[in-house]
């Protein structure tokens, strides 16, 4: 240990007691969620004006007129020609790609996931800006695409430069730019606990209270804002009353189970395509374009296919459907999105995996009732089941896909055959694909995201639990020499030792003196004691501190070993904590997952 660490008192941990710092303190702790309820005032807004901008550029497109009034595509105006409005909103959208920023390609929430993991939560304000137009642009020239992802990604870009401006960590600017997702989703959908799900499961990574509380707040603030504008809630309603039995639980499992697939099928025929598109001997600006060739020609053969198409969902929920009008939208939708999509337009994703598993869990529920108890299966509820299966076998965001088939549809007795459903989903998805829609265009890019989240072992285990008990210690009349010649004897206990305290007749820490220390301080005095040479204020912790705690004074200090001591105004010595202890609880943790072969053993006791 450095002979000259700066002391830091008992604890190594700087208390604030004047009532300035207290309040500087308090200022610290709220400022984030305070700026988390502004983020969602304006994201709200802009969740407003996209949907506003989306119905002009689909008047505008496809029926001449400048409106904002609500409208689907259609080819009532310009017949057989409007075939190329995807293609003509399709160029646009590679011009703004090439020459304004190509982050605006995609779905936006692998970009927003790639800004977290490489770029330090930093999203720059070209692609706040221009996210929100180009998703405009393709899904007003009838893409088929849903405005919650762009909507998602601009919310996550409005947070990050928020914490771009103001003086903020990259900690920091992740809970905002988490923030500004959230109220994105929540001012598109109503989903507001859905949406702190999908932040937690798809950005933060982490549930503890600095980040769920602003997120929270974003979301509560988007919701109550979003009521100002008149948006419909619940946003696809569904009636659904039936006590859960085994014959419900069944079926949705099998429902799920076949949505995991079709999952898996989904992501990977989606990077294939774009593996397919990178072939093309073109430049990638044109791509857009070629996508739209497909997106019209299908909207001609089916125009329900094009525009956001939540009109599909409600639909679908209603289950009044005819099986060949289901089987039909979910392969021509599938196509349509699909080509689109690979060709690196600007658009979402969540609304059309939804209306793609919704139409194969409306067309599952068909084929149950050919099995003698669950003839009576709801069609409406094997829809609801392939949306929300679909979702989170494709994107592993379980909890979120749950929250927000609930929310979306007020539907209170679907929760157990939910969970059924988007389990079975997940299951298989993590059996058959390692990455997911979100994450495989990042793991192409080497940045790899964590697919689950976990308490840090070090923020659950105390110092007590892993410090030595019985550390070896001096006197502090002891000469250096003396201690030296312990040190160098072979096979002795000394011989390994890093780090000695020096203690009193009573146990009370009076220094420490390092193995460096010692040998420098030999050299220079050798009839000095180690209390001479030793450093008089050593860095401490507490043995009901959590190693967590430990780590960040070794980190900050430069140091590997901790004496432990009491709460006592001479603090005694109770122990040592060293690099060495703590990776070994490390092991153990490690261990505690590993499978080990069953045994069994006879109870205590018994003979």
């Amino acid at each position: 240990m450095p002979s000259n660490q700066t002391p830091v008192g008992t604890s190594g941990v700087h208390r604030l007691h004047h009532p300035q710092s207290r309040l500087a303190s308090a200022w610290q702790r709220a400022r984030i969620p305070l700026l988390a309820v502004l983020i969602a005032a304006a994201v709200t807004l802009t969740a407003v004006g996209l949907i506003l901008l989306i119905r002009l550029c689909t008047n505008l497109a496809f029926h001449g007129t400048l409106s904002t009034a609500e409208s689907a595509p259609g080819f009532e105006t310009w017949g057989p020609l409007a075939v190329f409005v995807p293609v003509i909103g399709g160029l646009i959208i590679g011009v703004m790609a090439r020459w304004g920023s190509p982050a605006i390609r995609g779905h936006g929430i692998p970009e927003a996931m790639q800004a977290i993991g490489t770029a330090e939560s930093r999203i720059s304000a070209r692609v706040a800006i221009l996210k929100p137009l180009s998703a405009a642009i393709s899904i007003g020239t009838g893409g088929p695409f849903g405005a919650e992802g762009p909507i998602i990604a601009t919310g996550g870009a409005i947070g990050s430069l928020m914490g771009q401006w103001l003086p903020s960590s990259p900690v920091q600017r992740k809970i905002l730019l988490a923030a500004g997702a959230a109220a994105g989703m929540t001012a598109i959908f109503g989903t507001p606990l859905a949406a702190v799900l999908l932040a937690v499961e798809l950005l933060l990574f982490e549930y503890r209270g600095r980040s769920f509380l602003p997120v929270a707040l974003a979301a509560g603030t988007a919701m109550a804002l979003r009521s100002l504008f008149h948006e419909p809630l619940p946003m696809f309603p569904f009636h659904f009353e039936r006590t859960p039995d085994l014959a419900l639980g069944s079926g949705s499992f099998c429902i799920g189970a076949i949505c995991g697939l079709l999952a898996v099928i989904v992501t990977k025929a989606v990077y294939a395509l774009e593996d397919g598109f990178e072939k093309l001997p073109i430049h990638w600006m044109w791509w857009p374009a070629i996508g739209g060739i497909a997106v019209g020609l299908i909207g001609w053969i089916e125009p329900r296919t094009m525009g956001v198409g939540y009109d599909n969902l409600r639909m679908l929920l209603d289950g009044h459907l005819a099986v060949k009008a289901i089987a039909a939208l979910a392969i021509l939708k599938f196509l349509s999105w699909w080509i689109a999509l690979g060709s690196g337009t600007s658009g979402g994703t969540l609304a059309p995996l939804m209306t793609v598993g919704g139409a194969a869990g409306a067309l599952c529920a068909h084929l149950l009732h050919g099995v003698p108890f669950l003839a009576d299966f709801p069609i409406g509820l094997g829809a609801l089941i392939g949306m929300a299966a679909t979702f989170a076998g494709a994107s592993r965001a379980f909890l979120a896909s749950v929250a927000f088939a609930y929310e979306a549809t007020h539907a209170a007795d679907s929760f157990g055959p939910l969970l059924l459903g988007c389990g079975a989903a997940v299951l298989v998805s993590r059996v058959l694909m390692r990455e997911t829609i979100m994450t495989e265009k990042l793991a192409r890019r080497g940045v790899r995201i964590p697919s689950d989240y976990e308490p840090d072992f070090l923020h659950g285990l105390s110092v007590r639990s892993v410090m030595e008990t019985q550390p070896l210690v001096v006197g502090p009349e002891e000469t250096v020499s003396d201690l030296a010649s312990k040190l160098g004897t072979p096979g002795s206990p000394w011989h390994d030792v890093r780090l000695i305290p020096v203690i009193d007749a009573d146990d009370v820490l009076l220094a420490v003196i390092s193995r460096a220390d010692l040998f420098a301080s030999l050299e220079a005095r050798p009839d000095s004691t180690v209390l001479e040479a030793g450093v008089l204020h050593p860095v401490t912790i507490h043995a009901d501190e959590f190693l967590g705690d430990a780590v960040d004074l070794m980190i900050v200090h430069g140091i590997g070993r901790l004496p432990v001591v009491d709460r006592s105004h001479s603090p005694k010595l109770v122990g040592l904590l060293t690099r060495r202890s703590i990776l070994e609880a490390r092991r153990h943790q490690q261990d505690s997952n590993r499978l080990h072969r069953p045994t069994l053993s006879a109870a205590p006791g018994s003979n």
